[in-house]
């Protein structure tokens, strides 16, 4: 009688779970209390043990408020907002270690990963206002870890800033009509969204039945 036998796929399939922040000309320091929830469904496909390219679609939310302590334009100006996109992305992951390989004693790997993709943000400022960006191309570059708790189930931890190639995720730029006397924002920095996520992702297998011989 022959045996059977596990054999992993190139793929899987996954959630990933955790916050979004911006900085651009309301927000101009990190600041931890602007942090919105976001995640995003993936898919995974290994090219070989170290390259894998991830496709996802997702969702999140960004807000802001002037600090009037900041400088003369913040205090006059008052601004802020709150909005909400949709995005999908392309992305190339590449992991140090052999994590993967069962026959190595290895079972996590730190990992680079960079990618293009596009979104699209609607939102609100303080007077009510109602504005969009369109659809725009956004790049994602970061870095995380991850761990495979066994055969099938991989847990990530990740960080990444994301350039956006749009200076409206706030509704401030020297093009917004409500905004006068220079109290616009700079034109020369576009808006960066920066997203830290928790990730869960399921490995498929299939069975090998070996042939019998005669």
């Amino acid at each position: 009688m022959l045996s059977t036998g596990l054999k992993a796929q190139n793929t899987e399939i996954g959630i990933e779970l955790g916050g979004y922040n911006y900085l651009g000309d309301v927000v101009r320091q990190y600041d931890f209390s602007n942090n919105t929830l976001g995640g995003q469904f993936f898919f995974r496909k290994h090219i070989n043990d170290g390259v894998s390219l991830r496709f996802s679609v997702g969702r999140g939310r960004l807000k802001g408020a002037d600090d009037e302590a900041f400088d003369v334009f913040s205090a006059n100006r008052r601004a802020s907002f709150s909005s909400r996109f949709v995005n999908t992305d392309m992305i190339l992951e590449y992991n140090f270690l052999d994590y993967r390989n069962e026959k190595l004693d290895q079972h996590w790997t730190p990992y680079l990963f960079f990618g293009l993709g596009a979104y699209r943000l609607q939102g609100e400022d303080q007077l009510g206002n109602n504005y969009s960006s369109g659809v725009q191309f956004r790049a994602p570059v970061g870095i995380g870890i991850k761990i495979k708790m066994n055969r099938r189930w991989v847990l990530g931890i990740s960080t990444s800033a994301i350039k956006t190639n749009s200076d409206f995720l706030d509704n401030v730029s020297l093009k917004t009509p409500n905004i006068k006397d220079y109290r616009g924002g700079n034109p020369n920095d576009d808006d960066v969204m920066f997203f830290t996520g928790f990730s869960l992702s399921y490995t498929f297998y299939k069975i090998v039945c070996p042939k019998p011989f005669y």
